[in-house]
């Protein structure tokens, strides 16, 4: 026990410290003052504990003073060094030669470093030239793909924050910066230079996603099968930016995005159909399973963090250790934002996994054992823990992010999650089967056309109801950071209670 309040003491006040390096600019020398008043209380520690050891005073006075200073030490120590992660994540992001060029015509040379992002009528390209990055807006046509070296002749500009519609300021610059990218153009000229500049293996997993997407198109019409693309692949843009409105509304837009909670179903789904396995077989093969569903996707760093986010939401529903797989959790985002601590608080997906894992390990269980009242069957008892669990844990940072409150999110997310994993279970299989022949792969995309249509036609239909959702007054960064103190500390209390009272039961058994 004593080993895990020094882990979360450490890394709370390392996430605070990037947070608030994140939204201030208190630079090096706030955060050297941290850790040299750090040392400091580390120093007046040591001396006190030495005091109290030889004292003939009443040491149940004293005796826990000198741990408490070495939690608060590790505190402050902790949180300067998230402070400085994060300044110096900002200073290497500023220097940059293109600086000059702003607003004036330029022909740049680079490659296409990531899967470009078709969208309805534009196409969106990360490309990698100068020791930066730039996103480039072009036309639909001609197509360009991953690993192509182009020349661009266009306007080079700093991308601005706008207006979300909801009152509130979204800090685009940050956003993008936490990818790397510093610059934009728009409809640039662009000239196609070579191909197959790129890594083979990220290449040839792009063209397999190509023709996995251009299979499940020949079997199922649209929008189903670009909603089929999101809840597999996480294409989520070719939806139309109506029908994704539409998701947002009603509070379900995170089945199609690759999240953990996508990744973990297609793991959960394995390890069920293996259950008459050994159990360390089942859970070997869901986390196989995960890895290689990954890997399709392309690999990228949100699909990474969602996989890692997955793989512990598995290991917790196998093993059973709530208390070591949350721990798991925070040393894994730990080394998610100590690598790139601009995704802390400028990358939705990556708050919204964590938090979205964190309340399915800590919440979901203490909701669950609740509902007795709700029937086992077909696993609705989990379902609805789940999605109460998740549900409480993102609310709090979808309405700091986007301002709108869905007052259909739950009943919604319980008509549609239990469709969720024999639609993509389903859609898989006609997408697989589709390779070997369109008719052979028809009765499997029958199944899965009809549970999309009833997914797009429920959501299209609560969406128009005036009071689907509401605007709310904004949150501050400091009330979402408060909120989430609350709700960690209301999860950890019951948790306490529920152990306390199960050792209790025990006793009194035997």
């Amino acid at each position: 026990m004593t080993q895990s309040i020094f882990i979360y003491t450490i890394l709370i006040g390392f996430f605070l410290g990037v947070g608030l390096g994140s939204v201030t600019t208190l630079g090096v020398h706030t955060a050297l003052l941290f850790i040299v008043v750090a040392c400091a209380l580390f120093a007046y520690r040591v001396l006190l504990q030495k005091k109290v050891s030889t004292a003939s005073l009443d040491k149940k006075d004293l005796s826990k003073l000198p741990i408490l200073i070495l939690y608060f030490a590790l505190f402050v120590g902790s949180f300067g060094v998230g402070i400085f992660r994060m300044t110096l994540n900002n200073q290497i992001s500023a220097e940059s030669a293109l600086d000059m060029h702003l607003g004036n015509p330029i022909s740049i040379t680079g490659t296409i470093d990531v899967e470009p992002d078709i969208r309805d009528k534009e196409t969106r390209l990360v490309i990698s030239a100068q020791n930066t990055r730039l996103l480039v807006t072009t036309a639909l046509y001609p197509r360009f793909t991953y690993g192509d070296k182009v020349t661009l002749v266009g306007k080079l500009q700093k991308p601005k924050a706008f207006d979300t519609g909801t009152g509130r300021q979204f800090d685009y610059p940050a956003y993008l910066a936490k990818d790397g990218i510093y610059y934009t153009m728009t409809r640039p000229k662009v000239e196609l230079l070579s191909q197959g500049n790129g890594s083979v293996i990220e290449a040839r997993l792009f063209i397999f996603k190509k023709s996995f997407i251009d299979k499940i198109s020949d079997v199922i019409p649209e929008p189903y099968a670009s909603l089929l693309s999101g809840l597999l692949l996480g294409g989520k843009q070719s939806l139309g930016k109506e029908l994704l409105d539409d998701f947002k509304r009603v509070g379900i837009i995170h089945i199609v995005v690759l999240s953990g909670y996508n990744i973990t179903v297609v793991g959960d789904a394995i390890m069920k159909a293996f259950s008459f396995l050994p159990k360390v077989f089942g859970m070997t093969l869901g986390a196989v399973s995960i890895i290689l569903f990954a890997l399709m996707t392309g690999g990228g760093a949100t699909v990474v963090r969602a996989s890692i986010m997955a793989l512990l939401v598995v290991l917790a529903g196998a093993t059973g250790r709530t208390y070591d797989i949350t721990r798991a959790l925070f040393i894994a985002g730990f080394l998610m934002v100590l690598h790139n601590p601009a995704i802390l608080v400028f990358d939705p997906s990556f708050q919204l996994s964590f938090m979205a894992t964190l309340g399915l390990v800590t919440l979901s269980p203490l909701i669950k054992s609740r509902l007795l009242f709700v029937t086992e069957r077909f696993g609705f008892r989990d379902i609805v823990s789940a999605t109460l669990a998740t549900q409480i844990f993102v609310l709090p940072l979808l309405l700091y992010n986007t301002g709108q409150l869905s007052l259909v999110a739950l009943p919604v997310n319980l008509l549609i999650l239990p469709t969720i994993p024999v639609t993509m279970f389903f859609g898989f299989l006609a997408g697989a089967v589709a390779f070997l022949g369109v008719y052979l792969a028809l009765p499997f995309a029958g199944v899965a056309y009809a549970l999309l249509w009833y997914q797009v036609s429920l959501v299209t239909l609560v969406a128009s109801f005036p009071f689907a959702s509401v605007a709310v007054p904004a949150v501050s960064f400091f009330g979402l950071v408060c909120i989430y103190g609350v709700l960690g500390t209301g999860a950890f209390y019951f948790y306490k209670r529920d152990s306390t009272k199960g050792l209790a039961d025990r006793i009194n058994k035997v």
